[in-house]
C-alpha cells in the first residue's frame, strides 16, 4: 500500500492500486485477526484454569469439619 506524506498527496495510479490491493489485503487480515482473538481467548481460558487449580491447591481455610487450634 503506498501511504500519502505531508505536502505530497498519492497520485491517481497510486490511490488506484490502494484500492486493488485493499481488496485482497481486506480478506487476508480478517483471517489473521480471528486467529489472533482465538488465541488469546485460549491464553486467557489457560489463565484461568491454572488460577483456579492454584486456589484449590493453596487454600487459607481449612477444609470443612477440622478443628484448627487459635493461632493467638
Amino acid at each position: 500500500m503506498h501511504h500519502a506524506y505531508r505536502n505530497k498527496p498519492l497520485s491517481a495510479r497510486q490511490e488506484l492500486a490502494n484500492k486493488l490491493i485493499s481488496k485482497k489485503r481486506y480478506i487476508v487480515e480478517q483471517c489473521f485477526g480471528t486467529a489472533k482473538v482465538n488465541a488469546q481467548v485460549m491464553l486467557k481460558s489457560i489463565c484461568m484454569n491454572l488460577k483456579k487449580a492454584a486456589n484449590k491447591i493453596f487454600v487459607d481455610k481449612p477444609p470443612r469439619g477440622v478443628v484448627r487450634p487459635n493461632a493467638a
